[in-house]
């Protein structure tokens, strides 16, 4: 009889051991899937930088329309220096005109 009175206390010790148990692993659980969507979260951050970088490098010029920038520049410098030795020497009329007119006045 006394193996029948201890079998409520076994029970109820078996209980709270498997409850314990179970609490344990949807502890674990849990933090996993806290550590799993901070993971996650990381990644869709990630995810879009990485898209925003991509969308501005397709509008940046490429070694081909940086050289055709070069060659216009350098065409435009050679433009600009021609017209300021002819400016120079439209300078130098104007002088003599400017001075002749002066001698004469």
């Amino acid at each position: 009889m006394n193996s029948g009175a201890n079998l409520p206390a076994i029970l109820a010790l078996l209980v709270s051991a498997a409850n314990m148990l179970w609490t344990w692993y949807e502890r674990s659980r849990s933090a996993e899937g806290e550590r799993v969507k901070k993971v996650e979260d990381r990644l869709d951050l990630v995810e879009d930088r990485t898209l925003r970088i991509e969308g501005q490098i397709v509008h940046l010029p490429t070694k081909d329309d940086v050289n055709a920038v070069k060659l216009q520049l350098v065409e435009l410098l050679g433009i600009t220096n021609r017209q300021q030795s002819e400016l120079a020497g439209m300078v130098r009329t104007v002088d003599r005109i400017d001075r002749y007119l002066r001698e004469k006045a």
